[in-house]
């Protein structure tokens, strides 16, 4: 199903419901560093990214039905196409874990992240969905309980997680995270700039970590020291954050793309949005996210900077670019 289709299961749709009684938001992520190498327990360096956000709206529905209303799919849970199988879980959970009546209800979702750009958007849209259930019938949902059960969602979405895009998704603070231990909170307070940048291609994320976990079957030695790499870079690349060293962390963002194309994680596009950022004076730039498709970073010093790269990364092909400025994170 392409991602901009509007899907009416039948012409009798039930309209928009105007009493809201529950609601949950939850934000957009980038991985800086640690892309892939975390799902084998290797150190991640993300941050989350507000300005791609999702709300999730509900009110009781009209009819007997539990009811989605959203720019990709609008029809009732039961006939959910199989892409959306994630959130369905979630709403399962929710509602069986705290006992929950499984009466209709209407889901209003609305979200300007772009889907199948490694931002976490899947992770984002169940967080929120989590959120507004515990909102309408009014019960505490812990920080552990809303990512034990949204990471099961994400499992069905990705066929394995790191866990990383749930707590970004639903977190304010960047992280420093590695499977199985307890999230590194710090302040990215540098004197830089950080560009996003949309290559306009879904990405491929199940079938990105399939591939790189048949290449450790196929080429154990290499992808061990390929990752060996990466996790040296991720640690070095915190330390240069703690000493605010822009030149180094660009530097270091540079070496983790060239091994996350060692990989095969990377696409053309990718390349030359990343190559075009490198030429117009980036500090590093890198993929990021699940790969095969996406989004690119790139690292500037300057306010003018990031807008010079930000210009050549769309003349390269980029759809869309955000600027971040890093001292205010």
């Amino acid at each position: 199903m392409n991602e901009n289709e509007i899907t009416n299961i039948n012409s009798d749709n039930e309209p928009r419901q105007a009493s809201i009684l529950g609601q949950g938001k939850a934000h957009s992520k980038i991985i800086l560093m640690g892309e892939h190498a975390v799902v084998y327990g290797v150190p991640a360096i993300a941050m989350p990214f507000k300005a791609a956000s999702v709300s999730v709206k509900i009110s009781p529905s009209k009819t007997n039905r539990s009811w989605i209303e959203s720019d990709y799919y609008n029809g009732p849970i039961s006939l959910m196409p199989n892409d959306m199988a994630n959130l369905k879980k979630v709403m399962e959970l929710m509602l069986d874990s705290f006992n929950l009546p499984q009466k209709g209800l209407h889901y209003r979702i609305e979200s300007n992240i772009p889907i199948g750009r490694g931002m976490g958007s899947s992770a984002a849209v169940s967080v929120a969905i989590a959120r507004a259930i515990a909102d309408y019938y009014d019960v505490e949902l812990s920080d552990y309980q809303l990512q034990l059960i949204v990471n099961q969602g994400e499992v069905i979405a990705h066929e394995s997680t790191s866990g990383l895009d749930t707590l970004m998704s639903s977190t304010n603070d960047p992280v420093m995270y590695q499977k199985s231990e307890q999230p590194v909170p710090f302040s990215l307070n540098l004197k830089a700039f950080l560009i996003l940048a949309d290559s306009g291609i879904e990405g491929q994320t199940k079938k990105a970590v399939a591939s790189v976990r048949q290449l450790f079957e196929e080429r154990p030695k290499f992808v061990k020291e390929a990752l060996n790499s990466i996790e040296r870079f991720v640690k070095l690349g915190y330390q240069a954050i703690q000493n605010r060293d822009v030149t180094e962390l660009g530097r270091l963002l540079t070496y983790n793309h060239y091994y996350l194309n060692q990989l095969g994680v990377s696409h053309p596009s990718l390349d030359r949005i990343i190559q075009a950022a490198w030429y117009a004076g980036a500090l590093g730039a890198k993929l990021t996210g699940g790969g095969l498709g996406g989004c690119a970073i790139a690292l500037a010093k300057t306010a003018k900077d990031a807008e010079l790269i930000a210009e050549a990364m769309q003349l390269a092909g980029a759809k869309q670019t955000w600027i971040l400025n890093l001292e205010s994170e």
